[in-house]
């Protein structure tokens, strides 16, 4: 087996199989953030019924935070947001983010409070999937050919660091040079 072959086998086919897993593997949770939450994209054009039952499908997901009135309740949005939609929608923003902000700019919180939840729930499903992209842009800006050589451990610590950058920023060096200093220290002090 030639070289080229060996690295073939043994280097480039298993970063290949990893990263078609780790794509079927998002399809799939895409998938099944796309059953639970993808009619309420489609609000304005579902049925009555239609809403009822995909509202019961997401009550018996989340039933400790959703009752059982999440389909009336988004029934009677639906014609809320109806009202306000063609003066107040900007083209840049989705329309779920628009029933959120709508919810909280005309104060009705209380009158949906379910809808509220659910639309809560699925505007921050995105963002999880956002940190774990920003964690190995971040790996690969850190842990770059010429670091190889770098141990796990200070790579995590600086993936953390570089990741948490506006909290890194608020802390006070000198507090943490003196503590080290202490820590390192050689002489003993009298």
């Amino acid at each position: 087996m030639s070289l080229s072959q060996s690295f073939r086998v043994q280097n480039f086919l298993p970063v290949i199989d990893q990263f078609v897993a780790s794509l079927k593997h998002r399809l799939a949770a895409y998938e099944l953030v796309c059953s639970r939450f993808g009619f309420l994209h489609e609000l304005e054009t579902l049925a009555p019924p239609d809403i009822q039952r995909a509202a019961l499908n997401l009550v018996a997901v989340y039933n400790n935070d959703l009752d059982e009135c999440l389909g009336n309740e988004l029934v009677q949005f639906t014609e809320f947001m109806k009202m306000f939609k063609v003066k107040e929608k900007s083209d840049d923003v989705s329309i779920e983010q628009f029933m959120y902000q709508l919810i909280h700019l005309k104060c009705v919180k209380e009158s949906f409070p379910n809808v509220e939840i659910a639309l809560r729930f699925y505007l921050v499903l995105m963002i999880t999937n956002c940190s774990a992209e920003r964690s190995f842009s971040k790996l690969k800006l850190i842990k770059n050919r010429l670091r190889t050589s770098m141990s796990h451990d200070r790579l995590s610590n600086l993936a953390v660091m570089s990741i948490e950058h506006d909290i890194l920023r608020e802390l006070d060096f000198n507090d943490v040079i003196d503590e080290f200093a202490s820590r390192k220290a050689r002489k003993v002090s009298i």
